[in-house]
């Protein structure tokens, strides 16, 4: 890690530091020593590691992400649609809930939210360890695959009431405005892009931009739930040692109201043999409570979750003109939606 810029200065820093921890733990503290350096996570907004030394001989390593406009990324801020900008979203989801006694996530110490000064500062736990990806074992997977399974049944609403008194309001809806949002997004960058050789998978996508109706009916009759939004394993760090690791999801800029699914398909969106994917999905479907007719056979939440991975493609279809996604995500998502589309029978 490298020194950063500091756009904050560290006496400013510790002060509204000082005051969270002084919230948190329930009686003033006093900050002795501050260290700051960029994280690596960074990719969104601009996120240090900290190293606190408190009075009474207390240390804490932390994560302290600025989610004010002026802390986004120059490559996020050309390319993030602005209608996900909402930097309250992340803050209620780690305050409100996430408890990370049930499900290992992060640690929240607290908040400085002053909107009038554009001022969305987040402190959390710094949880080491690998990142999903970084780790080859597909039981360490199947592992995810369970954990966020877990999630969903615990927050699955039951005409719109189970739980839903701990969703806060600014959740992203998956209904069907946002689900044609995504589509008419991409309609519209697929038709100005100048690298495609052939105009028959432009027009392809413009018959299936006319019929995602249909997409957007099936994700929304799923049942809903709280979900992470993007469960991409990028997005997931792996917290303890040898068979005792355990799943924390990170960034919660876009959690949800939604299908479960969506999360399952983001897990699963990788270069998967047919076998592995299966797997990932059974370890899933067996983790889920069965409540009210869900989840479905598993042959059936297989397809659920085909038009799942349809809507992510449109997703990176319609995230920016002219862009491509990182390294991590880097996919012929055109081909891609194309592909799924016919599978699905929503092209002839």
């Amino acid at each position: 890690m490298s020194p950063i810029q500091q756009r904050v200065s560290s006496d400013e820093l510790a002060g509204e530091l000082q005051q969270v921890l002084s919230r948190y733990f329930g009686a003033p503290r006093k900050i002795l020593s501050l260290r700051r350096r960029r994280s690596n996570y960074s990719s969104s907004y601009t996120i240090e590691n900290l190293e606190v030394e408190l009075d009474r001989g207390k240390c804490l390593s932390l994560v302290f992400k600025d989610m004010g406009p002026a802390s986004l990324l120059n490559a996020a801020r050309d390319v993030r649609p602005a209608f996900l900008y909402n930097p309250q979203r992340e803050i209620e989801t780690y305050r409100k809930v996430l408890d990370p006694k049930a499900f290992g996530t992060a640690v929240c110490y607290g908040a400085v939210q002053r909107p009038e000064d554009k001022r969305h500062w987040l402190f959390l736990e710094r949880v080491n360890g690998p990142l999903l990806w970084q780790v080859g074992r597909v039981q360490i997977w199947e592992r995810a695959a369970r954990w966020i399974a877990r999630l969903h049944s615990h927050f699955r609403l039951e005409n719109g009431r189970r739980n839903s008194a701990a969703l806060p309001e600014c959740l992203l809806r998956y209904d069907m405005d946002h689900c044609l949002c995504w589509a008419s997004r991409a309609q519209d960058f697929v038709s100005r892009r100048r690298d495609l050789r052939s105009h028959e998978l432009e027009e392809q996508f413009k018959i299936l931009s006319r019929c995602y109706h249909k997409v957007a009916g099936v994700l929304h009759s799923m049942p809903q739930t709280f979900i992470h939004g993007e469960f991409y394993p990028s997005n997931i760090i792996l917290r303890g040692s040898g068979p005792a690791k355990r799943v924390c999801p990170i960034d919660w800029e876009v959690a949800a109201v939604g299908p479960g699914l969506i999360d399952l398909a983001a897990l699963t969106s990788g270069d998967w043999r047919p076998e592995q994917k299966k797997t990932l999905m059974k370890a899933y479907h067996e983790a889920l409570e069965p409540d009210h007719g869900w989840p479905p056979s598993l042959e059936d939440m297989f397809e659920l979750v085909e038009y799942c991975n349809l809507h992510l493609a449109v997703q990176w279809l319609g995230w920016a003109r002219d862009w491509s996604p990182p390294k991590s995500h880097k996919r012929d998502w055109l081909r891609e939606a194309l592909g799924l589309a016919r599978r699905l029978r929503l092209l002839t």
